[in-house]
């Protein structure tokens, strides 16, 4: 994942919000790194649509911590991190999401020609899957996060061929209950989503830009993996 995803209330994405139980998201736009995002959590009481920044890792004046990308949480460190394993355990979010970019560079690989995509679902938004941690800052509770990314795809191969974002089936009432569970602390049992798997429908559209989600060409269809 390159870094940016897009919120938008709308039917979409207050379609898995009222799935999931919690209140609708703001419109916020094409958020980026070390922006403040909107997550779903659970306690022992109920689950909660809370803020939260997009950078696991804050540094002792409780900003990012530059030094380590930590926006995104690779796969293969989920269990062996210091910093990401017990997040991993106990504190594992979903994030309603409009949708993500995603860029690559096309032709020279220079970085200076990139074709972008707008990444959704068929239903016009995702649950993208992330963890998150909590800070104590000036006697407040900061909430950060993390979207996890699993290894590339080769539908994706012309949009980002080196990793996909986790996104959960919102449907799967089961995976979802489980996923949320901070008292489901056997990680082993989601290892098997740690894959490249496609879990949802998705349609990518070419855009101008990572910010400029005007259409420059036609949507593609990328089916789910069976």
């Amino acid at each position: 994942m390159c870094g940016a995803f897009e919120t938008i209330n709308n039917p979409f994405t207050n379609s898995i919000t009222e799935a999931l139980g919690v209140p609708e998201v703001e419109s916020r736009g094409i958020r980026a790194p070390a922006s403040m995002i909107q997550i779903v959590t659970e306690d022992e009481n109920d689950r909660y649509l809370e803020d939260a920044k997009w950078w696991l890792l804050l540094g002792a004046d409780g900003k990012p911590n530059y030094k380590y990308a930590t926006f995104n949480s690779r796969y293969d460190k989920l269990y062996t991190s210091s910093l990401t394993k017990g997040a991993f355990r106990t504190s594992r979010c979903l994030i309603p999401a409009s949708g993500f970019i995603e860029g690559q560079s096309v032709g020279q690989s220079d970085g200076k020609n990139k074709q972008y995509h707008h990444i959704t679902s068929e239903r016009g938004a995702v649950a993208l899957a992330g963890i998150y941690k909590q800070y104590q800052v000036d006697g407040e509770v900061l909430t950060t996060a993390s979207v996890i990314t699993c290894p590339g795809n080769p539908k994706f191969e012309q949009i980002h061929r080196k990793s996909i974002p986790l996104m959960l089936d919102i449907d799967d009432e089961s995976l979802v209950d489980r996923w949320l569970d901070p008292t489901m602390t056997d990680s082993e049992s989601f290892r098997h989503l740690l894959t490249n798997k496609i879990n949802v429908n998705l349609v990518a559209t070419p855009t101008v830009g990572a910010r400029d989600m005007t259409p420059r060409g036609e949507p593609v269809l990328i089916e789910a993996d069976r």
